[in-house]
C-alpha cells in the first residue's frame, strides 16, 4: 500500500523553489519522523509559513462528484474511499493536509491525483516511505530575460 500526504504550497514560493523540491520534501519528511517536540514546533512553524490551508469543503464535493462513478464508493466524514475489483483508494481531506493510501496498480493513484489536480495548481505530493514526490501540476520555470 502506498500512503501520500499532498499539502497546498503557496503559489510563489512554489515558483521561488521551482526545481529544488527536495527541500520542502526534506522539511515535510523531518517533521513526520522528528521525536523531539522542540524541533516538531519549528519545523511546523515553517510549514505553516510555506503552506495554505485547504478548501475542504470544494476539496470534498469535487471528490463526491468524481468519484461517485467509479466502482464503490463510499464516504465517512473526512474520508472517501473507492473500491474498483483489485484496487482501494482511501483518501482524507484535512485543514492542512491531505492523506492518501492506495493498492493495486496506479489506476487508483491516477484518478485521486486527477482530481485534486483540478482544485488546486500547487500541490505537493509525497511519499516518504519511497521517498518521492513532485507537483500535481508542474510548474513551468519564469524565463527571465537579461
Amino acid at each position: 500500500m502506498k500512503t501520500y500526504e499532498l499539502y497546498l504550497i503557496q503559489e510563489d514560493i512554489a515558483k521561488a523553489y521551482f526545481g529544488r523540491e527536495y527541500l520542502f520534501f526534506d522539511l515535510f519528511a523531518r517533521f513526520s519522523e522528528s521525536d523531539s517536540l522542540s524541533e516538531k514546533k519549528v519545523l511546523y512553524k515553517q510549514m505553516m509559513y510555506i503552506t495554505t490551508p485547504l478548501q475542504v469543503m470544494r476539496i470534498h464535493h469535487k471528490l463526491e462528484q468524481v468519484l461517485r462513478s467509479f466502482g464503490k464508493y463510499n464516504r465517512t466524514h473526512h474520508t472517501h474511499m473507492l473500491y474498483t475489483g483489485a484496487e482501494y483508494g482511501e483518501i482524507t481531506v484535512k485543514s492542512q493536509y491531505i492523506q492518501m493510501s492506495t493498492s493495486g496498480n496506479v489506476s487508483m493513484e491516477t484518478t485521486f491525483f486527477e482530481v485534486l489536480r483540478k482544485c488546486e495548481l500547487t500541490f505537493l505530493a509525497m511519499d516518504y516511505e519511497n521517498k518521492k514526490y513532485g507537483w500535481l501540476n508542474p510548474l513551468k520555470q519564469a524565463r527571465t530575460y537579461v
